[in-house]
């Protein structure tokens, strides 16, 4: 089974937000922040997905403490 993080573009503080790394591969338009464990997909509905490590938890753990840092709300659903 496969889930995957949220968080909405709007709530990313500029500064974050500026310094990101895009990129395009076929269709996703992957974006990448300084600090953060995962690359991130742009979805059309202004909201960035992610990944969400269910066996490796350090890294799992580690992209939360991310989230948390920039105060980010973030919402985990299965697919």
């Amino acid at each position: 089974m496969t889930a995957f993080a949220y968080i909405k573009t709007s709530n990313i503080p500029r500064p974050l937000l500026d310094t990101a790394a895009r990129r395009t591969e076929g269709s996703d338009r992957l974006i990448a922040f300084v600090g953060c464990p995962l690359t991130g997909v742009e979805q059309d509905d202004s909201e960035i997905r992610f990944p969400w490590p269910q066996r490796a938890w350090e890294i799992r753990e580690a992209f939360v403490e991310w989230l948390c840092h920039w105060r980010l709300s973030f919402h985990v659903e299965q697919d």
